[in-house]
Formats: structure tokens, C-alpha cells, sequence
């Protein structure tokens, strides 16, 4: 007796490498973008005027709202890439279109990993230099640093922005019209990231600034009775009582993961295929929890 075999189709890791291999080209590609480069030449402008501001938090906050020129070049870039994907190809090409999508998401971790470094080269140097100036006397340091998930944002934006790109790119479809969405967006978060950082907008900002201000006292008490150790901010034409400044490590650290649910959410939008409602149900609830963990952990 003889048993009928049937042949199966071999898989091979060919798609696979293919998937690599674009996303090597597409990653090679972005960072030729001039978008990224002049972003970066603008943030470093940005960054330099922030010093000549001497209000209690000025360099602090506006030092990580400085990015948002870099993070534009990068939207822009991403744009650049995914807009290509409205170009017909033909119904035997060797990649789906959610490969194609997948390998141009993978490029841009290039363009992530060019914000990590502009990071790390600033946290550098704020460590050679001993750091910021934050408060006002009598309670002020000239040695504050950034922790960790602080850091981590910028990274995190960067993330997030290659992924908006090619959410507004996907649902726009034109170049030019996702180009201008992306300007007002950044221009918003980032050039006015003061208006979203309220006592309760701050939980769902984009571009999340600290410290946190705290009323310590009315306008008429005497600021030597406060801690020796507090940073504090005197009453001006915004604020009409002595505030305490407070950095939280750990409403920046459930921030971040607010910022992964958001490139969650992105990615769903820009990435056609059967992970798209795993990706919408999962990043909502995912920021919902993050939202909720920094509203309980805020100061």
C-alpha cells in the first residue's frame, strides 16, 4: 500500500530578508532627507536662545520643548518614505503591502537613532557644564539634571513622530497637505507647549515639561520659612503666590509609556494587516493606564 504524499510549500526566510533589506535602503534613505538635518540646525537655534531666558523653570522646560524642530524633519522624512506607498506596483510584486509598510517603519528607527544621539550629546554636556539653572532665589540650584525617563522622551517623540508621519501621510495622501498637518502639529506642541501642560492637559501633552508648580505659599510670605531645600518660584504677573518646583521621575516615567501608546496607535493607522485592531484596542488602553498613573503620581 502506498501512501499519496502531497508537497508542501517550503517557507523560506526570503521574505523575511526582504523585509531587512528594505528597511536597510528606506533607513539609508530618510537619513538622506534634508527634513531631519535642518530640524536639527533649528533645534540647536531654539536651544541657544533658551538660555538667554532667566525665569525659574526657562532652560529646563525649554531645553526639551527644543526638539520639536528635529522631530518635524523626522515627520517629514517619514512622510517622504510612506508617501511612496500611493504609487501603484504591480500585483506579482515579491512584498505585501503591509512588508513594504513594516520594512519603511524599520528604516526610520535610523532616524530615531539620530535623536537618541543628539540626547546623549546633550545630557553630556550638561554634565560637563554642571547642569541647569532651576528656581529662584532664595531657592534655586545652578545643578539640575534630567533623569532617566526624562531623557527617554525625546526618543520616545522620536518614535512617535516617524510614526505620525506615516499615519497622516496614510490618511491625507497628499504630500504637501500631510506636510503642512505635521508643521501645525509640531509647531503647537512644541512652540506653545505651555498651553498643553496644565494641571490636567499635562497628563495627555505630547511634549511633556516639568517641573511641576506647587503653591507653597500667598504672595506676602516670607520665603526663608520654606525648606531650605525647596526650588521655588516667585510670585509674578502669572502667577500670584510663592510656588514649589517639583520634578517627578515618575509621572515622566508613565509619560512615556502615554507615548508609546500613542506610536501604537500611529503605527495602527499607517500599517495595514491583521494586527491593526490589536494595535488600536491595545495602544487605547495602554494610554487610558498611563493617563490614570500619572494623574495618581503627579505632585
Amino acid at each position: 500500500m502506498t501512501i499519496a504524499t502531497v508537497a508542501l510549500p517550503r517557507v523560506t526566510a526570503e521574505p523575511r530578508a526582504a523585509v531587512r533589506r528594505l528597511a536597510w535602503i528606506e533607513g539609508l534613505r530618510v537619513l538622506r532627507h534634508p527634513a531631519p538635518w535642518i530640524g536639527l540646525l533649528l533645534s540647536v537655534g531654539w536651544a541657544i536662545n533658551v538660555f538667554d531666558q532667566t525665569w525659574a523653570s526657562a532652560r529646563y522646560e525649554g531645553l526639551v520643548a527644543s526638539v520639536a524642530p528635529l522631530l518635524l524633519g523626522v515627520s517629514l522624512a517619514s512622510v517622504s518614505a510612506f508617501g511612496r506607498e500611493h504609487v501603484p506596483v504591480a500585483d506579482d510584486a515579491p512584498m505585501s503591502a503591509a512588508g513594504r509598510s513594516a520594512a519603511r517603519l524599520l528604516g526610520g528607527v535610523a532616524l530615531v537613532g539620530l535623536v537618541a544621539l543628539v540626547v546623549g550629546a546633550v545630557a553630556f554636556w550638561l554634565r560637563l557644564r554642571g547642569g541647569l539653572a532651576l528656581g529662584d532665589e532664595p531657592g534655586r540650584t545652578a545643578h539640575a539634571y534630567y533623569s532617566l525617563p526624562e531623557l527617554l522622551q525625546p526618543v520616545l517623540l522620536g518614535c512617535f513622530a516617524v510614526a505620525l508621519g506615516a499615519a497622516v501621510v496614510h490618511v491625507v495622501r497628499q504630500r504637501l497637505a500631510a506636510s503642512i498637518a505635521l508643521f501645525l502639529f509640531w509647531f503647537l506642541v512644541g512652540g506653545t507647549y505651555w498651553m498643553f501642560n496644565g494641571s490636567v492637559a499635562r497628563w495627555m501633552a505630547v511634549v511633556q515639561t516639568q517641573p511641576v508648580f506647587v503653591e507653597a505659599g500667598p504672595r506676602t510670605a516670607d520665603p526663608t520659612s520654606f525648606p531650605s531645600s525647596w526650588l521655588l518660584s516667585v510670585p509674578g504677573e502669572f502667577q500670584d503666590f510663592w510656588a514649589r518646583l517639583i520634578v517627578s521621575p515618575a509621572m515622566a516615567a508613565w509619560h512615556d509609556v502615554y507615548l508609546v501608546a500613542l506610536t501604537m496607535l500611529a503605527v495602527a493607522v499607517a500599517v495595514p494587516g491583521r494586527t491593526r485592531r490589536w494595535l488600536l484596542v491595545s495602544g487605547a488602553l495602554l494610554a487610558l493606564c498611563a493617563v490614570l498613573m500619572q494623574r495618581m503620581v503627579t505632585p
